[in-house]
């Protein structure tokens, strides 16, 4: 990936991220559905636990997203290769304060997952309150991509 749009669309379009932090036994990383937004990236969790314990006492995080694509016979290395696109941030965490501003943000996450067919009521504020919404600053990006290429043949199963 050689663009910053490259990698802002793969952000923008996987349903599923991987949030690494830093906990007193050592790194822990977690599966996550986020939201690409504004330049920054956000997801929610409920207010307590390892992750929001980890965000509180070190806010460093890294993020990465990844689209699979099919194994290829190669004639390079041992002769197969994995199509891939990848993007990885580095940034700082931080913790939406606001009903209003974290409101918006779930909304906008529900506007990613839920189809648009889906009718579904405004979010209580019962409800956001009992939600951390968290904002990672993204401080440093790339991307990285084995494509598919002429030179590549396709593995299927037969």
């Amino acid at each position: 990936m050689k663009t910053s749009r490259e990698m802002e669309h793969l952000l923008e379009r996987m349903p599923v991220g991987r949030l690494a932090v830093t906990t007193e036994e050592g790194p822990y990383i977690i599966a996550v559905n986020y939201l690409f937004f504004e330049g920054s990236i956000y997801f929610h969790c409920g207010l307590a636990g390892r992750k929001i314990d980890a965000l509180r006492a070190d806010p460093r995080v890294c993020f990465m997203v990844d689209e699979i694509g099919p194994q290829v016979l190669w004639e390079q290395g041992c002769g197969i290769s994995q199509v891939y696109k990848s993007v990885i941030c580095f940034g700082k965490a931080e913790f939406v304060e606001g009903q209003d501003e974290k409101g918006r943000i779930l909304e906008k996450m529900v506007q990613k997952y839920v189809p648009s067919s889906y009718a579904f009521s405004p979010m209580k504020n019962q409800n956001i309150i009992k939600t951390a919404v968290v904002r990672i600053v993204i401080e440093s990006i790339s991307g990285k991509e084995n494509a598919l290429s002429p030179l590549h043949t396709v593995i299927t199963d037969p």
